[in-house]
């Protein structure tokens, strides 16, 4: 009876995980407060009666799926932090990195930006941590590179910065080009409202290059 809980238990994982992808797909799609457990039901091509058998609840998917995003965005930032490069450099490899996760999971970032009022306040407010938390390495980076510290003004415009960062893909068409031009070219368009912004809130935007040096 032991030997067979390991495949039993990989069994009822990777139909989770499918379930898990499905879901992101029609919530992408149609929006999550659109969906209901009789269309995610459907959707899954299981009876409703059942379908808490696979997800715990249409909120707890979401919030999994969101907090997923947010764990991969952190895990990039690190990885970049870590490599100790000038903070230009470092810069460019922020965007670099958050536009390449944008390109892998832009379903989950949808349902980050417009259907993170679904969920419950405490989700809410874990979700928001994780974001602080990842805005935190863009904040640092820029205090670095301008050599000024970090208003609650200037605060808000790097978040508003991260918004763009998650949406921007989303608006921005598929061009005939290369995904390498397509992501040089919303990086370029990042740092023009980038520098811009730090420029209203009196910040010199100067040392922001759009190439690491």
């Amino acid at each position: 009876m032991k030997m067979m809980a390991v495949p039993v238990e990989q069994g009822h994982h990777s139909r989770y995980l499918e379930t898990r992808h499905k879901a992101l797909e029609l919530f992408a799609r149609c929006g999550f407060s659109r969906v209901s457990m009789r269309d995610l039901a459907t959707y899954l091509g299981i009876n409703v009666g059942s379908i808490y058998n696979h997800i715990d609840s249409k909120e707890a998917l979401l919030f999994e799926l969101i907090e997923e995003l947010y764990e991969q965005l952190l895990h990039g930032a690190s990885l970049v932090n870590r490599r100790k490069s000038a903070p230009a450099v470092r810069l460019h490899g922020l965007l670099e990195a958050h536009l390449l996760l944008h390109e892998r999971m832009g379903a989950h970032f949808r349902l980050a930006e417009y259907d993170l009022h679904c969920l419950s306040s405490e989700q809410h407010a874990l979700i928001l941590t994780l974001r602080r938390r990842y805005e935190e390495y863009l904040v640092e980076t820029i205090e670095q590179l301008t050599g000024k510290p970090t208003s609650a003004t200037r605060r808000a415009t790097l978040s508003g910065i991260v918004s763009l960062l998650n949406q921007l893909p989303a608006w921005v068409g598929e061009p005939h080009a290369s995904k390498g031009v397509r992501r040089k070219l919303l990086h370029d368009m990042v740092m023009s409202t980038l520098r811009g912004a730090l420029q209203a809130t009196h910040t010199s935007g100067s040392e922001l290059s759009s190439k690491p040096g």
